[in-house]
């Protein structure tokens, strides 16, 4: 059985945290978990810069021109896959449709921003939502608002050379969190059009990774299994480490796999799973995979003896990151011997 149904790393991957901000103007803080000063706990799989993965993505959305300070009429009707290429039921799948206003940014520096997950916060200064019913799949642009505070559309959504527009349709209502599908819009005095239909997820997001190059971090099959990644300096997309963000440990097994073929379906690294364990961290640079959880379950980890060939993998993750790609992610090799 694979362990879980869900989009989990699916949809963290394109759930670019696009949040924190408000048309009248908001923001929140960026700061993390703090890490714990006293890491007592002494480890014996250490995890350097050779050990992680690196990624490659891009993103490449389309854009709608539209009236300037006119009340639009926003559907997702048509938005039948995600970014990950898997199916959506529209009405049923989605449950929020949010307005992003950028500040200083084209279009093409919000895709790159998103991208990397380098989007400051001072350079997002609008948002907006709208909860949908699950029974129609449209909705007027004035039935958004700044969680129930409501806008002026002919001051808020006009053409501007220093704001860039953004339309995001989510699962979740949760800020940043589900990201199924996205468009730019584009208010100018030259259209008429006050129509804008989300278009497909699939084809947005380009994702590549490659764990087959990194080194695969050996582990004693039978244990003790505390991992220390404090000398980790980049993460798998080359971006500093920032350690207060990781907040949480990924151990999956996959039967009958190698690197290279989890490397050709990385949307689905925690759908294609034989199994997944699970640690929450809150702070710290090292943790003790037996103290790990099965997902579901929440059945303690058992140990990496198995009777099936395959590949296990370790990540270290941020559901909160602009990028929630994992922050670090591990081949492992384990051994009857002493690390």
């Amino acid at each position: 059985m694979h362990a879980g149904t869900g989009r989990h790393f699916a949809s963290r991957i394109a759930a670019f945290a696009l949040f924190c901000a408000a048309l009248p103007l908001s923001g929140c803080g960026e700061n993390g978990p703090e890490p714990d000063p006293d890491d007592a706990v002494e480890a014996n799989i250490i995890i350097e810069d050779e050990h992680n993965y690196q990624s490659q993505s891009s993103l490449s959305i389309p854009t709608v021109e539209t009236a300037s300070a006119t009340d639009l009429d926003i559907c997702w009707t048509d938005a039948v896959d995600d970014l990950q290429c898997h199916e959506l039921d529209p009405p049923a799948d989605l449950d929020n449709v949010a307005l992003l206003r950028f500040l200083h940014l084209s279009e093409e520096e919000v895709e790159e921003r998103l991208t990397a997950g380098q989007l400051a916060q001072s350079e997002v200064d609008g948002y907006l939502e709208f909860n949908t019913d699950h029974e129609s799949t449209c909705a007027k642009l004035s039935s958004m608002s700044f969680f129930g505070t409501a806008i002026d559309i002919e001051e808020e959504y006009v053409e501007s050379s220093d704001h860039t527009y953004m339309l995001l349709f989510a699962e979740g209502t949760t800020p940043g969190v589900g990201a199924r599908t996205m468009t730019f819009v584009r208010p100018t005095s030259d259209s008429t059009n006050t129509t804008v239909t989300a278009p497909t997820g699939c084809g947005l997001l380009d994702f590549t990774a490659d764990l087959s190059s990194a080194e695969p971090l050996g582990v004693p099959a039978a244990g003790p299994w505390v991992i220390d990644w404090r000398n980790v300096t980049r993460d798998g997309q080359g971006n500093p480490v920032v350690f207060e963000n990781i907040d949480g440990v990924l151990l999956g097994f996959y039967e009958g796999m190698t690197a290279a073929d989890l490397e050709a379906e990385i949307f689905d690294l925690e759908l294609l799973a034989t199994s997944l364990w699970e640690i929450e961290l809150t702070g710290g640079r090292t943790a003790d995979l037996a103290k790990a959880k099965e997902r579901g379950s929440r059945d303690p980890f058992p140990g990496f003896e198995r009777d099936e060939e395959g590949l296990w993998v370790l990540g270290l993750m941020c559901k909160t990151c602009q990028n929630p790609a994992p922050v670090v992610l591990s081949a492992l090799q384990p051994s009857d011997e002493d690390q």
